[in-house]
């Protein structure tokens, strides 16, 4: 069974409703297990919660219920600081939570579906698929 790995900008694309975005769930589901990482959960959340509507938050819960979150853990951690140290001793940031949820992904072999491959492609190692 296949499990990718969803960045925010899909979770997203999803709660607003884009036909587009729950295809690609329904793909990725009938492909096997979903997943994202405690930094998008938090990502979401933060923009439920700024947005104001409580029918935003609830939406956001039902959604990460159908996916494991997976956490930022020791190995990631030292994962993430290294990769974040890399890019800026060559002058490319990248904003940390992005380094976060590479470290989460690439950490347990998982490729991460997005549309951020700007930010995304400059972590080594880490598999991208765009939606």
């Amino acid at each position: 069974m296949s499990v990718k790995c969803l960045d925010s900008d899909l979770l997203v694309a999803i709660l607003r409703g884009k036909e587009e975005a729950r295809r690609k769930m329904r793909e990725l589901e009938s492909g096997g297990r979903a997943a994202t990482t405690s930094v998008n959960a938090f990502e979401v959340f933060y923009g439920a919660y700024r947005s104001q509507k409580r029918s935003n938050v609830e939406g956001t819960r039902r959604l990460l219920e159908r996916l494991d979150v997976l956490p930022f853990d020791q190995e990631s951690s030292e994962s993430a600081g290294e990769t974040l140290a890399g890019l800026a001793a060559r002058g490319e940031m990248v904003d940390y939570r992005d380094v976060m949820i590479a470290a989460i992904a690439r950490t347990r072999g998982l490729k991460l579906v997005t549309r951020n491959r700007e930010h995304f492609s400059r972590i080594k190692g880490l598999e991208l698929e765009h939606w």
